[in-house]
């Protein structure tokens, strides 16, 4: 059985706020990829509209990516970017069907 767990974050910068948000997100790429159970870990931005952020990760196994969640990166990413950088925001995690 396949225990690969894929994420897409999608999050979409406060008006004016991208260009800040940027380093703190390519920062927390270079950490997790550094972390046990991560395959992948990708930050792609929108061409129609900048203001969008999407993470695409592959992670070894669901616990893997929960760790990530519950870990250093994540808590020193949320300290950088602080409140109020997100207009909204949404994570998928997904198993592959097909």
């Amino acid at each position: 059985m396949n225990t690969e767990l894929k994420v897409v974050a999608r999050m979409v910068a406060a008006p004016g706020r991208a260009e800040n948000l940027v380093p703190a997100m390519e920062t927390l790429v270079a950490q997790t990829r550094q972390e046990p159970g991560c395959i992948a870990y990708e930050l792609f931005r929108g061409t129609d509209n900048p203001d969008v952020l999407i993470f695409v990760e592959t992670w070894e196994s669901r616990a893997h990516w929960e760790a990530h969640m519950a870990g250093d990166a994540i808590r020193a990413f949320n300290g950088r970017i602080g409140n109020g950088n997100f207009a909204s925001g949404e994570v998928h995690p997904l198993t592959l069907i097909a």
